[in-house]
């Protein structure tokens, strides 16, 4: 009992982010959590603290509405502020109204000067911000709130009703249209005496697409990161959240969207059984008339155990439950992809070649097939299917699956059909130059793809490759980082990782990595700004005086910066047609990206804000000091470490150590 009340107290302990002192609420079963952000202030009584209390008294005069939530913006001079708050689909407006100013008054109380804070009471949530977060998923800060129960019986059956629930919960809500009440609460009878209850919400504003991505990244934090083993518990995001408990704890009332799942259970039960006594009667029949489907048979199973021990090898003992699912046979891939044809292959990745197929279904994909029987390779095809598997962005390229057979290794990803980033900026043969618009916002897309994996997704991921062959263009000429293999895995942002052996591509790496083998976030920060520099101008590292250094492309920036000629360095194929006020701010936060101390380059988080403002202030940037002596010892270190080649495709030995 008491070590359940230690872990108890520790779970307040982490979710309770605004302060360590109490404060009183009119609710106390349900202890409010809060997230301030410390980072991004206002002084008492600016023009940004008197429209924040106008978004409150609109928010608050708004609690009793039909709908149980609120969306609202307040401006005022260069001051803008956005907010929205959502009370649960079961109460009624007099509890909403009650809920919200409670909200209100833990959030004044506790974040008092912070620019963008979200609050969770019993009954409702609230959040206000200088951002406009509207239609995006986002899925930070998360809180986990868990029954402290352990479920007590067969626990793989139980979280199996659990997925299932939380799947047809996420269809539901995300079904729902925007600006309605986007609740769906379950029922399921798993047992003669025992009923599952569950629920997902999201927020009004999300599109369908945002929604139902956010509930799938909710809903798989429930038998891993929050609740494993229990008999309950909750995921909240400050865009959408689900719910579990064995017993009702909501109030049933003929507005709730509830869904009675055990009828259709039971239909499915019966449906399955119809279905096992057809097949075991054809299996009864191919038996009787064909000996041989025997032998077959036998082979399918030496097969099936052959990939699991293939499994168990390349990615540990719980790759089954994990990685099973993703696993493609090898024959599927060979017909999509006419037996890995000459004119299907689109192209050469980091260890293998790439070739274009069509599934059965009619799905287009692109498979990456490794050469030989390389080590290097196999470490690196592991390395990504093990960080991309855990992986969901619009952003990144989506891995689909990978094969695993005999000498065979092959990574299946979505198609993306308007091949990379380099082929578009610097192939003489392209059809047309991108217009500043389209690279504005490939700048902006790949910003958000490098927040994600640093910041945003449940792990924190080191790319250590981004470069413009990396990044793959879709239909509407969207950008998605490609390329795993070179990926590391790390705790937390606030560690640097001393590596062996470097690894990456000559040109986009940091100075601090290339000569000291020393990465952390700031280095993919570093290769960033290279890559924005490159979509500006329209130029490659390499044509800016002296090949593969990407000090030339930097230094020549930062002398048309100082020049105060910045715009010079603009492709000039755009021919007048842009934003001078993007390019510019594109430009200074490319020479912040690239400074020689990692600790004065911006992070992710700063650099997405800095694109998504076109008026918020930006630092001015340091002259680089990279003398020429450096460069020659820069490139004398990297010869006597690497091959010639310009990619690299080792694998580091690494040890940890604090920034």
């Amino acid at each position: 009992m008491i070590i359940k009340i230690i872990k108890f107290l520790l779970l307040l302990s982490i979710t309770w982010f605004c302060s360590s002192s109490t404060t009183t609420s009119p609710d106390t079963n349900f202890p409010h959590v809060c997230n301030c952000t410390r980072n991004s202030t206002f002084e008492l009584n600016s023009t940004y603290h008197t429209n924040l209390k106008t978004l409150f008294s609109w928010l608050s005069s708004n609690a009793t509405n039909s709908a149980g939530s609120h969306i609202t913006k307040v401006s005022s001079g260069n001051s803008s502020v956005y907010g929205l708050f959502q009370c649960n689909a079961d109460i009624t407006s007099e509890k909403c109204q009650k809920c919200i100013d409670q909200a209100v008054y833990n959030v004044t109380s506790e974040c008092e000067t912070s620019k963008e804070a979200v609050v969770f009471v019993r009954f409702c949530f609230l959040r206000y911000s200088y951002r406009d977060f509207l239609t995006i998923a986002e899925e930070s800060p998360k809180i986990f709130l868990l029954n402290l129960k352990d479920y007590v019986g067969q626990l793989a059956t139980f979280n199996n009703e659990v997925s299932e629930m939380m799947y047809t919960l996420r269809h539901k809500v995300a079904d729902i249209p925007m600006g309605s009440r986007r609740f769906a609460y379950g029922e399921l009878n798993i047992t003669a005496k025992q009923s599952l209850y569950g629920m997902a919400k999201c927020t009004p504003d999300l599109p369908p697409e945002e929604c139902s991505s956010c509930l799938v990244n909710a809903a798989a934090d429930i038998p891993t990161g929050c609740c494993k083993g229990k008999i309950g518990g909750r995921v909240l995001f400050p865009s959408c959240g689900v719910r579990f408990e064995l017993y009702r704890f909501y109030e049933p009332s003929s507005h709730l969207n509830i869904l009675r799942l055990g009828g259709n259970r039971k239909n499915r039960s019966h449906q399955r059984q119809i279905i096992i006594s057809i097949i075991s009667t054809v299996v009864s029949v191919l038996l009787l008339c064909f000996g041989c489907s025997l032998c077959f048979l036998s082979r399918r199973r030496q097969r099936k155990l052959l990939r699991g021990i293939l499994l168990r090898e390349s990615f540990g003992d719980e790759s089954l439950a994990s990685f099973e699912s993703l696993q493609f046979q090898l024959s599927e891939i060979q017909a999509a992809t006419n037996n890995f044809s000459q004119g299907n292959k689109i192209g050469r990745g980091g260890f293998g070649e790439v070739y274009k197929g069509v599934l059965e279904n009619g799905q287009e994909v692109a498979a990456k097939r490794l050469l030989g029987n390389s080590w290097q390779g196999a470490e690196e095809f592991k390395n990504e299917v093990l960080v991309m598997a855990k992986l969901q962005h619009k952003n990144l390229v989506r891995l689909l699956g990978f094969c695993l057979e005999g000498q065979e290794r092959i990574l299946v990803y979505e198609y993306v059909p308007n091949k990379s980033l380099d082929y578009i900026l610097f192939d003489p043969q392209r059809s047309r130059p991108l217009t500043w618009s389209e690279r504005y916002n490939i700048i902006r897309g790949i910003a958000r793809g490098i927040l994600y994996l640093h910041e945003d997704s449940r792990l924190t991921i080191i790319h250590r490759d981004l470069k413009p062959s990396n990044i793959l263009l879709d239909d509407s000429m969207n950008p998605k980082i490609s390329d795993f293999g070179m990926a590391r895995i790390v705790i937390t942002d606030q560690i640097q990782v001393n590596t062996h052996r470097v690894v990456g591509t000559y040109g986009y790496m940091s100075p601090e990595y290339a000569m000291e083998g020393m990465f952390s976030i700031r280095s993919d920060v570093y290769s960033f700004g290279i890559i924005v520099l490159e979509i500006i101008s329209g130029k490659s590292k390499s044509s800016f005086c002296e090949s593969h250094f990407s000090d030339d492309i930097r230094l020549s920036a930062w002398a048309k910066w100082k020049e105060e000629k910045p715009l010079e360095l603009l492709d000039t194929t755009l021919k007048g047609n842009y934003s001078e006020n993007e390019v510019m701010r594109s430009i200074q936060i490319a020479l912040l990206c690239v400074q020689d101390d990692p600790n004065e380059r911006p992070t992710m988080t700063e650099i997405v804000s800095y694109l998504n403002s076109s008026s918020g202030e930006v630092p001015l940037p340091q002259e680089p000091i990279l003398s020429k002596s450096k460069k020659m010892d820069y490139m004398s270190y990297y010869h006597k470490t690497h091959s010639i080649n310009d990619s690299i495709n080792d694998l580091s030995v690494s040890t940890f150590l604090p920034r």
